[in-house]
C-alpha cells in the first residue's frame, strides 16, 4: 500500500464491508437494534467540509495546517436512517510506508504532550533516542490530527489505521484534554489456532468502535466551544512533522518488524498520566493539545473479560499479570445508555430541546413582511397564536430588527437553539432558527467567516429586491454574527448568518 487511495481501497475490502455486513444483520435483530440504537446501518465514506474548502485556498503539505482549516485524510463512518445520515464515527489513514507499525509501538507512550513534545526543546543526539524522538513525534502528528476532528465533530470515538494495525481513541466527556488510546495489531494479537482470539481481528476490533460509537451521542455544539478555549494548540500536520525529519534518519525508522519482537515493544498501557494543573501560555506555533495515555479499565462492570479477576487491581494502577485490556467500558444496560442520552441533551441544549426547533412550523411570507413593515398579523400563518401571546392585538409583538436581536441572543447564549436542516450549497447551509418568546420561525443561512464577505453582498441584494419581498423572493430580515462556532458536518465553522423567510416546498415535502 504505496498511497491513502490504496490504503482506503485495502480497508474497505478486507474491514469495512464486513462490518457493514454484520451490523446490516444485527439490524435485522430487535433486541440488537434497540440495545445499540443500529437505525438502519452504516455507510463509510469519505468526506469534506465544503464551506471551508471553497474559502480557503489548497494548502501546502509542507506547511503546518490552519487550526481551522484541518487537512486530514478524513473518512466518516455515518448511522444511515432511512433516507438521512448522521455522522457515527471518524477515520484516519496513515499508509505503512509513511506510519509504520514498529513506528507505531515505538512512538505511542503515556504523556503530556504539550510539556514532553510542544514545549520541549530537547532533541536527542544519541542515535537509538532520536529514532524514538522522531518515531513519537510521527505518531503524535497523527493522533493530534484525529484528535482535532474530534473535537470539532464531538466524538467520544475514533481510530487512526495504516491497515496492517489501528489505534482506537476515546475522547471523554468530562476530561476533553485528555485522549484515550489502544493499540490493536492484529499480527501480534490473533492466533488462527485459537479461536477465542479471533475476537482481536481488524473486522472484530472496527465493529466493537462503531457499536460503542452507537450508543454514544455525538456531543453539542455547546460542549465543543466550552471545550476549545481550555485546550491549547499545536500548529502542525503529519506530513509537516514529516519533511522536518531527515531523510537519511526517516529511513533508520523501522518500516517492517515482526510485531512481537523485543525491539518493538508494545506501548506501556499500564502507566498512569495526569494532566496539567493549568494550561500552558498561549503559543505562537499552533493542531490541539493531546494528552495520550493508554485506557485501562476494561469491558462494562457486569461483563468483565474472562481471563480477568474479581480482585483486580486498580484500573490505573501498574500491574504486569494486567495484559489483557480492552478499550473503553460500555454502559451496561440500555436504560442506562438512554439516561446519558437524556443527560446530554439536557447538558448541552437545555429545556428548549432541539426536537422543539424541528417541529416547529415556518412563518409564512405574509407573517414576515408584516413583521418588516408593521403590518398586521396574518391569521394564516402557523405560529400566529404564539405571535399574540394570548391577547386579542392583531399587530405583531415586536419589529424584524427585535426578532434578529432576540434570536441572536438565544444562539450567543446556546448555540444549540438551532437546527441544521442539512444539505450545503456552495457558500452556505440553511438552518431553522425558532424564537423561543414569541415563536418565530424562519431559515438562518450560515456560512463561515471567510465567506461572509462575499455572502454578505446577498443582504444588499434584498434591500434593492425590497419590493419584490414575499412574492418573487423571501423576505429579508438581517443578519447574525455568531459569538460562537457552530461546527456543521460537511460544511465546517458556521459563524455568521442571514435570517429570511422559508420559500422552499413544505418542510415534510423537502425531507
Amino acid at each position: 500500500m504505496s498511497s491513502e487511495q490504496e490504503l482506503e481501497a485495502y480497508e474497505r475490502f478486507a474491514v469495512e464491508e464486513h462490518v457493514h455486513d454484520i451490523i446490516t444483520q444485527l439490524c435485522k435483530l430487535p433486541a440488537a437494534r434497540d440495545e445499540f440504537g443500529l437505525g438502519d446501518g452504516i455507510q463509510f465514506s469519505n468526506h469534506t467540509n465544503s464551506l471551508n474548502e471553497n474559502g480557503t485556498p489548497e494548502a501546502d503539505a509542507s506547511q503546518p495546517s490552519s487550526i481551522h482549516h484541518p487537512r486530514p485524510d478524513q473518512f466518516c463512518i455515518h448511522r444511515v436512517d432511512d433516507t438521512t445520515t448522521t455522522l457515527l464515527t471518524s477515520v484516519e489513514y496513515k499508509p505503512p510506508h509513511k506510519l509504520s507499525v514498529a513506528t507505531l509501538r515505538m512512538g505511542l507512550r503515556p504523556m503530556d504532550l504539550w510539556k514532553d513534545m510542544v514545549r520541549s526543546n530537547k532533541i536527542p543526539t544519541n542515535q537509538e533516542a532520536k529514532l524514538r524522538y522522531n518515531a513519537e513525534r510521527l505518531v503524535c502528528s497523527a493522533l493530534v490530527q484525529e484528535y482535532h476532528v474530534m473535537i470539532q465533530e464531538g466524538l467520544e470515538y475514533s481510530y487512526v489505521t495504516n491497515g496492517i494495525a489501528r489505534v482506537l481513541l476515546r475522547v471523554p466527556h468530562d476530561d476533553p484534554g485528555t485522549l484515550y488510546y489502544f493499540l490493536c495489531d492484529p499480527n501480534g494479537d490473533v492466533d488462527m489456532e485459537m479461536e477465542a482470539t479471533l475476537e482481536n481481528t481488524s473486522v472484530a476490533r472496527t465493529l466493537s468502535l462503531c457499536l460503542m460509537a452507537f450508543r454514544s451521542p455525538v456531543r453539542g455544539q455547546e460542549w465543543r466551544n466550552s471545550v476549545r478555549p481550555d485546550i491549547p494548540i499545536w500548529k502542525t500536520s503529519f506530513d509537516h512533522t514529516r519533511s522536518h525529519i531527515p531523510e537519511d534518519e526517516f529511513r533508520q525508522l523501522p518500516l517492517n518488524s515482526d510485531s512481537t519482537a523485543p525491539e518493538f515493544p508494545s506501548p506501556d498501557s499500564s502507566s498512569t498520566y495526569e494532566p496539567s494543573s493549568s494550561p500552558p501560555d498561549p503559543p505562537e506555533s499552533t493542531a490541539r493539545q493531546v494528552s495520550t495515555r493508554s485506557r485501562v479499565s476494561c469491558a462494562p462492570s457486569d461483563v468483565r473479560h474472562r481471563s480477568q479477576s474479581s480482585q483486580s487491581p486498580d484500573p490505573d494502577s501498574n500491574s504486569a499479570t494486567r495484559r489483557k485490556r480492552t478499550f473503553s467500558q460500555v454502559p451496561s444496560s440500555p436504560s442506562a445508555q438512554r439516561v446519558a442520552r437524556q443527560r446530554e441533551t439536557i447538558d448541552d441544549r437545555g429545556p428548549d430541546s432541539q426536537s422543539r426547533h424541528r417541529d416547529a412550523q415556518f412563518c409564512t411570507q405574509r407573517c414576515l413582511l408584516g413583521l418588516q413593515t408593521g403590518d398586521l398579523l396574518d391569521d394564516c400563518c402557523p405560529n400566529r397564536m404564539l405571535h399574540r401571546q394570548s391577547n386579542d392585538n392583531p399587530q405583531h409583538p415586536i419589529t424584524s430588527d427585535d426578532l434578529v436581536r432576540s434570536l441572536k441572543a438565544q444562539l450567543d447564549e446556546n448555540i444549540d437553539r438551532c437546527t441544521p436542516l442539512g444539505g450545503c450549497g456552495a457558500y452556505g447551509a440553511p438552518f431553522k432558527l425558532t424564537c423561543l418568546t414569541y415563536g418565530y420561525t424562519v431559515i438562518g443561512k450560515g456560512t463561515t467567516s471567510a465567506l461572509w464577505k462575499e455572502v454578505s453582498r446577498e443582504a444588499e441584494v434584498y434591500r434593492i429586491l425590497q419590493k419584490a419581498q414575499g412574492s418573487a423572493v423571501p423576505v429579508f430580515l438581517g443578519t447574525i454574527d455568531l459569538a460562537k462556532i457552530y461546527f456543521l458536518h460537511g460544511a465546517g465553522e458556521i459563524r455568521h448568518m442571514l435570517v429570511m423567510g422559508w420559500g422552499g416546498k413544505a418542510r415534510h415535502r423537502w425531507i
